[in-house]
Parts: structure tokens; C-alpha cells; sequence
């Protein structure tokens, strides 16, 4: 990890994937459409609860009619339960009113389970009502991962009408498992990383050290009927927040060498107080764009996934952190992108609605820094546009894992937060962690001051801007950093003008965008009199970057014309206006 960014967090997906025991592929149901039975076409969904640790809980089977929407009757399922390839057990279960509870009771001593229920006479069906369900007693579900249903329907519509040949249906259902497994970091001392699959077992877990690479397997069945009912993988890896060898601003997954979406893997260091968790969330139409990829290559497809993770020094911003109750989302980006002890950090944040997203105006927080525990900074304040931004400087003491949390959040009690490691200005990651230098003189040092500087602003917060048009995800932000980034900064003379400009910039700017947070009418003017500006930035996307002649033409060429319309302009109206009257 380089000395450059170090950090981050991200927490989020406990907020659609909660960090319990069985998930039906993490939603703990899955469902099987269109059933064609005898001309009717029937759904029938599978329910499991989200955990099988109170001894007694219970599976739900629902048969339903797809044109009317209302429960099946007297449906007669024969049932078949396998995990790892060998059968649980195979039955016959009756539903009057198309529903089957089965109570589960996971009781220890068993050798082998039993059902206890009622018999019909006709097929020898278990049948039972709701207050007295069907129970099956035993070592069932004592084991994580992949559980399959098979289910036939074999009565519809009358308990006499016997159904031959309708077709065996499958439907799968997870029971999370968690594995440790100790590993060598780059010294050689010992360190735990914890699987969680809500999918699968996982096997062939290593980490590397040099190339500080994460790979592990897991089953998988590719075949389109399997895929076609499969909502979501989701598989953590975790692993301590003090072991600073991997913590990295963010990560880069594969999946049997495909690179995956950037939103497949999240980073959560809010569920567990001591652990970093990275999660791994493959939707279905990510499954398939992972096997469209691997069928190019013509070779069989295989009969797993083989998970890679690697430390991605990268900071996308922003961050977002949800609450445990859902109830709002803390957007988080700050300026420099470095956090460089010694020198003035704005942390940059919106706070949100979190089902919408829509930013909150007038949202009290309370806005805590700490470190090993420690609190070293508290602020309290109030987002009145719903973006906001806390100023804070850490010293050269003040280095190594932080947690930056939100208290509070509009006066309701609830909180989130967001771990970042405070590089120290003496180590450089990049060579070798115990590397001393003297952090004064690379501070003083004007090479090293421009690339600050240079950091400063590939990723720095536009904060008038963000203050105008309310967040710093609004289109026209985003448009400005990309024109900076992607544009200006792609030029060494569009480097020597931002290093000027971000010194001039940042002497005003604070102040501006604190002002507009105070003033909404303020906000308002300060947005139209700069839209008219970020409308003509938008000539220097014609500019070839890599064209140091045409970057430097067209950004002159863009000066000018913003001198002429925000001073030449208005100069010449009050010129004639004045000789008018």
C-alpha cells in the first residue's frame, strides 16, 4: 500500500444483506415461477428463517395460482432435501389451503431425523395445520451451505387428483457458513481471516503476502436452470482493521479472472468493531456476464468460482455508510485525497434519505474522529443544504487506524462511520513499512510540496460548488472534476496552473461555501453565476489530453471567454447604461 491515500471504508451492503445466519442465496427465499400443472400454471416459493439457532424454526412452502393470485389447493408435494450431493430425506407433504409450514427441530443426539405428523392413506402425505405443523426432528441443517430442494406436485385442485409426470423442480437455499483460517503476512507473523458464505462452502483459502492477493473457491453450478432462480452470491471475507499490510482505500475482485463491477465489492468496517469486512455481491446479471466471459475463451465451463481480492490504491469518492436502521446514508469525501499530518483535512459529507438517497436539509450530526479508541476530535453542526464539511489537522502523533463517525444524525440517536488509516508522513509504503525519513524536510521539500499540491487536486472536493448545487454527486460537480482530472490534469502545464489555482482557491473557498450553507438565498445566487462558467468548461472535452498544445489552447481560449462574459461583459453594460443616463 503506498503512502499516498490509504483508507477507507465502506459499509452498506449489511444494509440489504444482514449479517445473519441463512439466506436462500442471502435473501432467505427463493421461488420457482410458472409451473405448468395440468394446463394451471402455479409459483411455489420456498421460506426459510434467517437463522437456525433457537432449536425450533420453520421452512414455508406456498403453491400459488399465477391468474389469480391466491393459494393452490390441496396440493400434495413430494419433497426431496439434498446437501453436498446426498439425500436428506424424500416425502410426501400435504397442503389444504396450499401452504406448508415444516417445523424444524435442529435437536442434538440424533443419529438420523424423524417426521412427526399425520399420514394420509392415499399416498401416505404428512399434512398439518398452522398451530400444529408438521415436525421434523434431528441433524438437519447442523451444516452450512448449499441446501436443494426437489419438489413435484403431485395432487391439485382435489386431494384424488393424482398428477404423474410434472416435472421435478428445484429450489435453493443457504445456511451461512463461517471459517477461519490462519495466514503469514509479510513478516511472518499470524493472522486470522473469517469466511462468511451465505452461499456455499468455501475451500483453498491463501493469501499472499507479496502480491498481498486473497484467493478462495467455492462451488458453483453454471447451468442455466440453476442460474436462473440464483438472486444474489454473497460471500465476507474478514480480517483485522490493525492489520495494515492489506487495509486499502478499496479492492478489486475477479471471479474465475473476470474483473468485477466496482459496486460487487464493498468494504464494511461499521459491522464488526474490530474486523474489516469485504463483501463480495454477485447479482445474477453479474453471474452472467462472469460466464459469457469465460465462454469466450471456448474451454468447458468449471464447476466453481474461484474469488481472487487485491488492494486497489484508488480512492472513489464518495464513500457512503448507512445506518443499522436504513434510515439514512452519510455520503463522505475529503480534501486533499492524502490526509497528510501537518496540514488542513475538510472532510466533505451529505447526509441522505436512505431509501431515496435524496439529500436531508437542516440535519443536525455530531461529527467524531477517533483513534485506538480515543476520541481526539468532536464537533457538532448542521447541514443545511444537507452537504456539509468539517475542517480538522492531525498532528504527527495522530497516525494509524481512524474511525471518522456520525452521532446522532438528526437528533435521532442513530450513528455510522468510516475506517480510514492516517498514513504518517515518515513511512512510504511503497518501499518498506519501518522506512524512516524526516517528515519535516519531505514537507518543506518543493518537489515533494508540488506533489501534494498535484494530489491536492486530482481529488480534491469542488467545495463551492458542492455547497451551490447541494452535494457533491450533482452532475455538474461531477462534471467539474472530471474536466480537472481527466482533462487539465493530464498536462504538465495544467498541473503548474492548478498548483497556483489551488493555493488561491483554497484561501476563499471555505468561506464561500460556509456562507452558502447559511444563506440559501445565497446559495441560490452563487449557483447561477457559476453555471454559466461550468457550461463553457465544457469545451475542454473536445481537448486531446495527451495533446499538451491543445489542452493549453482551448484552456486559454476558455479563460478568456469567462473574463469576457463575468468583467468584460458586465463593464461594457454599465459603461453604456452610465452614458445612457
Amino acid at each position: 500500500m503506498s503512502y499516498k491515500q490509504f483508507a477507507i471504508l465502506f459499509l452498506a451492503i449489511t444494509v440489504f444483506f444482514p449479517a445473519n445466519s441463512v439466506f436462500g442465496h442471502g435473501l432467505g427465499l427463493d421461488k420457482i415461477s410458472s409451473i405448468d400443472i395440468q394446463g394451471k400454471e402455479i409459483s411455489i416459493s420456498v421460506e426459510m428463517p434467517l437463522s437456525f439457532e433457537n432449536g425450533e424454526d420453520q421452512i414455508t412452502l406456498t403453491a400459488t395460482e399465477d391468474e389469480t393470485k391466491e393459494n393452490a389447493k390441496n396440493v400434495t408435494f413430494l419433497i426431496g432435501l439434498f446437501h453436498d450431493n446426498t439425500m436428506i430425506f424424500r416425502n410426501y407433504f400435504f397442503a389444504e389451503n396450499g401452504v406448508l409450514p415444516l417445523k424444524i427441530s435442529s435437536q442434538s443426539g440424533y443419529d438420523n431425523f424423524v417426521i412427526n405428523g399425520k399420514q394420509d392413506s392415499l399416498l401416505g402425505a404428512y399434512h398439518g395445520t398452522e398451530s400444529s405443523p408438521i415436525e421434523i426432528a434431528g441433524p438437519i441443517f447442523d451444516e452450512g451451505g448449499l441446501y436443494t430442494f426437489e419438489i413435484e406436485v403431485r395432487t391439485i385442485d382435489e386431494p384424488t387428483n393424482i398428477i404423474e409426470n410434472s416435472g421435478v423442480h428445484v429450489a435453493d437455499l443457504s445456511v451461512a457458513t463461517t471459517s477461519s483460517y490462519i495466514e503469514k503476512d509479510s513478516e511472518a507473523n499470524d493472522v486470522e481471516f473469517r469466511m462468511k458464505s451465505y452461499f456455499d462452502k468455501i475451500s483453498a483459502f491463501e493469501y499472499n503476502p507479496e502480491t498481498k492477493l486473497v484467493t478462495f473457491e467455492m462451488p458453483f453450478d453454471w447451468s442455466e436452470n440453476k442460474m436462473s432462480h440464483i438472486p444474489v452470491v454473497h460471500e465476507e471475507v474478514h480480517f483485522p482493521k490493525d492489520f495494515v499490510e492489506f487495509l486499502s482505500p478499496s479492492y478489486t475482485g475477479h471471479a474465475n479472472g473476470i474483473e468485477l463491477f466496482k459496486a460487487s465489492v464493498t468494504i464494511d468496517d461499521y459491522s464488526k468493531e474490530d474486523e474489516r469486512i469485504v463483501h463480495f455481491v454477485l447479482l445474477q446479471d453479474h453471474l452472467r456476464f462472469i460466464k459469457n466471459e469465460m465462454k469466450k475463451s471456448g474451454d468447458p465451463l468449471p464447476e466453481n468460482i474461484v474469488f481472487t481480492l487485491a488492494t486497489n490504491e484508488e480512492v472513489s469518492f464518495p464513500l457512503t455508510a448507512y445506518t443499522k436502521s436504513e434510515d439514512f446514508q452519510i455520503n463522505l469525501s475529503w480534501d486533499p485525497v492524502e490526509i497528510i499530518p501537518g496540514l488542513n483535512t475538510n472532510f466533505v459529507f451529505t447526509v441522505r434519505d436512505g431509501p431515496t438517497g435524496e439529500p436531508l436539509r437542516n440535519s443536525d450530526y455530531t461529527f467524531v474522529i477517533l483513534q485506538r479508541g480515543q476520541e481526539i476530535h468532536r464537533a457538532l453542526g448542521q447541514a443545511q443544504v444537507g452537504g456539509e464539511f468539517e475542517k480538522f489537522t492531525f498532528d504527527q502523533t495522530q497516525t494509524g487506524p481512524t474511525i471518522i463517525k456520525f452521532e446522532n444524525i438528526r437528533n435521532t440517536g442513530q450513528e455510522t462511520e468510516f475506517g480510514i488509516v492516517i498514513a504518517p508522513t515518515s513511512v512510504s509504503l511503497n518501499n518498506a513499512p519501518n522506512e524512516i525519513e524526516d517528515s519535516s524536510e519531505t514537507i518543506q521539500n518543493e518537489g515533494q510540496k508540488s506533489d501534494n499540491l498535484q494530489v491536492e487536486a486530482e481529488g480534491g472536493g469542488c467545495l463551492i460548488a458542492t455547497a451551490a448545487y447541494g452535494t457533491e454527486l450533482a452532475p455538474q460537480v461531477q462534471f467539474l472534476r472530471e474536466v480537472r482530472d481527466n482533462t487539465v490534469m493530464s498536462t504538465s502545464s495544467g498541473i503548474s496552473f492548478m498548483t497556483g489555482f489551488n493555493q488561491l482557491y483554497y484561501s476563499f473557498s471555505p468561506t464561500i461555501a460556509d456562507w452558502q450553507r447559511g444563506n440559501p438565498m445565497f446559495q441560490e445566487a452563487v449557483r447561477a453565476f457559476i453555471t454559466p462558467m461550468v457550461s463553457t468548461l465544457s469545451i475542454m472535452t473536445i481537448a486531446d489530453s495527451s495533446s499538451e498544445i491543445e489542452v493549453l489552447g482551448i484552456g486559454i481560449s476558455v479563460i478568456v471567454l469567462n473574463l469576457g462574459m463575468y468583467i468584460v461583459a458586465p463593464v461594457i453594460v454599465a459603461w453604456k447604461v452610465k452614458k445612457r443616463f
